[in-house]
């Protein structure tokens, strides 16, 4: 049987872990190439895990290196001869992030923009990071998304996962630090793109909403300490703490199935 997009992902780290280095650079170029094709839900595992193996390699094998650069610079040529779409400039932009050029990603973005202004539209978001290294807030400004709404749109996004996870036994708290800093750094980007354009105290609203927009307390007090630095959040206070946390899930779970056992 033929060996899936996946299968190639896994057996390339093996070979890179062996010292079969140019096999597995190999199969990292095909499998950035052609696993969406084999399998569209590798579009997150493509940019994550794929890079990731890549650019490991890529620090014990310098051709590995050079290898991703060139496909960097084919994804900028398609994007910029008119046949590149919205993945190409992710792609770019995910491969500028390893390699640490996000000068790179926001200069193909400003030529882009110059010739195709509607694809530019479309993968601002994706640049936006670029955007704000380069110190051009004017253009970030430009492509900033209503600041209320999309604060109070990534609010419910946390409140929901929050509460996903506490119907669930044994949460692990690491799980729920990650939405919390995933929030935080959304919410900053936005007040790091207002504060550039002048516009301080609507900044400093925003800020201040999105900790608002959290009910949970010690979820609320964590958001809080993410976005202004001084208060450690609640899972940084002690491992007395996590094991706190982890005693309650566990009671909790026990309390679900005594009741379950009784039918009720």
């Amino acid at each position: 049987m033929k060996p899936g997009a996946l299968d190639r992902l896994h057996a390339a780290y093996l070979m890179a872990g062996e010292g079969r280095h140019q096999e597995a650079l190999d199969e990292y170029v095909w499998f950035h190439q052609h696993a969406l094709a084999e399998d569209p839900s590798l579009v997150g595992v493509r940019l994550s895990y794929g890079l990731f193996y890549w650019m490991a390699l890529a620090r014990v094998y310098p051709p590995a290196s050079a290898a991703l650069a060139a496909q960097r610079d084919r994804h900028a040529a398609a994007l910029l001869d008119g046949s590149g779409n919205r993945q190409a400039f992710d792609d770019l932009a995910a491969i500028d992030a390893r390699l640490g050029d996000a000068a790179r990603t926001y200069a193909v973005f400003r030529e882009l923009l110059a010739r195709d202004p509607d694809l530019a539209q479309a993968c601002s978001g994706r640049a936006m990071d670029a955007i704000i290294d380069a110190g051009d807030f004017a253009l970030a400004g430009r492509f900033l998304p209503d600041p209320e709404a999309s604060v109070r749109r990534a609010g419910a996004g946390l409140n929901r996962d929050v509460a996903n996870r506490r119907v669930r036994a044994f949460t692990a708290a690491p799980w729920i630090k990650s939405d919390i800093l995933n929030y935080a750094k959304d919410v900053k980007r936005i007040a790091t793109v207002l504060d550039g354009c002048g516009r301080q105290e609507e900044a400093r609203r925003i800020t201040r909403l999105a900790a608002d927009l959290i009910p949970a307390t010690t979820i609320r007090r964590a958001v809080r300490a993410a976005l202004l630095p001084g208060a450690r959040p609640w899972y940084e206070r002690s491992a007395l703490s996590l094991r706190t946390i982890g005693t309650k899930e566990k009671l909790r779970h026990r309390r679900q199935l005594a009741k379950a056992a009784r039918g009720g």
